[in-house]
């Protein structure tokens, strides 16, 4: 058991009796603390040769846990791979202010389903405009709430075509190096979303936290905007490969990859930060407490495609990659090996290479056969 399910089994009984949290939080801790333990129960397997046997508990799948979902990770990231165009791809960034957090606390789902509206709308109603593309893109969406800290921080990453659909079926491909003017895109997105925040108050669908009241609603509304909105459009690059790749590691797995996790003395963890001897130091009833504003709520979809790229458009998606293919020859994307489907640990044997065999299994609560207990351990 590494650090990071330590936090959970020896902390968060405690944190949870003393802060109100909803069950799938709950649900969400059980399944870490549990994974890969005789909990979920396990199974052994063996090489066919006899080179190894190796004990695996079982994995709880969830997906707040950073210790499971690789291999559906490289699935969806090979299968998105396969679907994008040979043409060149932006990544634009949408950002809620820090003014609409406490907001976002009381009305989660509320919310992120507004924010994920209004970047569709920005996006869409923009580029189908003849003035600029005039063409309906592929979008690739996904929802993160985290900062490197663990930190409230909603925001939506976005990977978009270089070009779109024409209302006649055609390929029309973006003429300049950038997709659209940041300005035009953040007062739009900031219009769109203050306007969407104050039709879910007057339709009763949103709760205002304690400290407000309708009066102090319409005040920080207006005082959101009054900022700038962190909107950014980052230059085209010549495929999404990169950008989907990003997007991918984020699918499954929570807010913190269970590596970052240096340290915990029982009062404080340390985090591994990208600046080297960095590390950030949270104390461990606040770490569980970010932690727990990030798990995912059930039924809510963090990854959404759009335009081109929504389920429904194969057909037109084909026939645009066909245009691009023969235009472009060549360009064609191929898996590259990093987008490859990444094999369970132990898939094959070390030695041999053969894939390793299941041969006995046991139930939640159970115990591996005695004689491999040491080889477990």
């Amino acid at each position: 058991m590494g650090i990071f399910q330590r936090i959970f089994e020896t902390a968060f009984p405690a944190f949870a009796q003393t802060h109100k949290l909803p069950q799938h939080v709950h649900v969400a801790a059980q399944a870490v603390k549990t994974c890969r333990t005789a909990a979920l129960g396990g199974h052994v397997r063996r090489c066919p040769e006899g080179h190894v046997t190796a004990v695996w508990y079982n994995s709880c799948g969830h997906r707040a846990c950073p210790q499971c979902g690789l291999r559906r990770i490289g699935q969806w990231l090979d299968a998105w791979q396969q679907l994008l165009l040979p043409t060149g791809h932006f990544h634009v960034i949408f950002t809620l202010p820090s003014e609409l957090h406490e907001l976002w606390r009381w009305n989660r789902t509320a919310m992120a389903t507004l924010l994920f509206r209004c970047v569709k709308e920005t996006l869409f109603t923009l580029l189908d405009d003849p003035k600029r593309l005039g063409a309906r893109p592929g979008v690739l969406a996904t929802l993160h709430t985290w900062s490197r800290t663990l930190a409230l921080h909603p925001h939506v990453h976005c990977l978009v075509t270089g070009g779109g659909v024409r209302r006649e079926g055609q390929w029309q491909a973006i003429s300049t190096d950038y997709l659209l003017p940041v300005a035009v895109v953040r007062k739009l997105f900031q219009g769109k979303v203050l306007g969407g925040i104050e039709r879910l108050w007057q339709s009763g669908q949103l709760v205002l936290p304690p400290v407000l009241d309708e009066d102090g609603l319409h005040q920080l509304l207006v005082t959101a905007a009054g900022q700038q909105w962190n909107v950014r459009l980052v230059k085209q690059y010549s495929h999404g490969r990169g950008v989907v790749k990003y997007l991918a590691r984020y699918v499954r797995g929570g807010p913190i990859k269970a590596q970052r996790v240096r340290a915990c003395d029982g009062q404080q963890v340390s985090l591994r930060t990208k600046l080297a001897g960095a590390d950030v130091r949270l104390a461990v009833p606040e770490f569980l407490r970010r932690w727990s504003e990030h798990v995912p709520v059930p039924g809510f979809h963090m990854v959404r495609a759009w335009g081109l790229y929504a389920a429904t458009q194969r057909q037109p998606l084909g026939q645009c990659r066909l245009q691009l293919v023969q235009e472009n020859a060549g360009m064609a994307l191929r898996p590259s090996p990093e987008a490859t489907e990444e094999e369970a640990p132990w898939a094959r044997c070390p030695i041999c290479g053969q894939p390793m065999l299941i041969t006995e299994a046991w139930a939640r609560g159970g115990a591996p056969p005695p004689e491999l207990l040491p080889e477990a351990a």
